[in-house]
């Protein structure tokens, strides 16, 4: 069993990562734009960076309050299913960033969905958070005292 201690940790460098890989990829989308952001190439970097180790605590983050999700189904179902695509989007943003950084050769369109599965993956991690965190929060004063 994990100790809480660790557990908090996960759950801090989640959303800690989640935000900065939103918000490099909001400067990545600007360049787009015409809005120079400089140094592009380290920016691109950090992105991939931070998003596989975003990757990497949310699936942590998900096989330890997996098995919460049954009882959670009973009393809410939508926000077990607002959890389940939260996953789903985030297995798309991992394997559309893999492939963009892997890929040899430019496959057409694969920026756009990367982009808009980031998009999705942002604002149901926004309301997932936005949902969770205080229940989290309250629970965790609880165990404390």
């Amino acid at each position: 069993m994990i100790s809480l201690q660790t557990k908090r940790r996960i759950d801090t460098a989640l959303a800690v990562t989640a935000l900065l890989t939103a918000l490099t990829g909001i400067a990545l989308h600007l360049k787009k734009h015409g809005i120079l952001v400089e140094p592009c190439a380290v920016l691109k970097v950090v992105h991939y960076v931070v998003g596989f180790v975003m990757l990497a605590c949310a699936t942590l983050h998900a096989s330890l309050t997996l098995r919460l999700m049954r009882p959670m189904g009973t009393k809410r179902p939508w926000f077990v299913r607002m959890a389940w695509l939260l996953l789903l989007l985030l297995a798309a943003g991992g394997v559309t960033g893999l492939l963009k950084l892997a890929s040899p050769v430019k496959i057409p369109h694969l920026g756009l969905i990367h982009y808009w599965v980031g998009v999705g993956l942002t604002l149901s991690a926004a309301f997932h958070l936005g949902i969770a965190l205080p229940w989290l929060v309250a629970k965790y004063r609880k165990r404390m005292t």
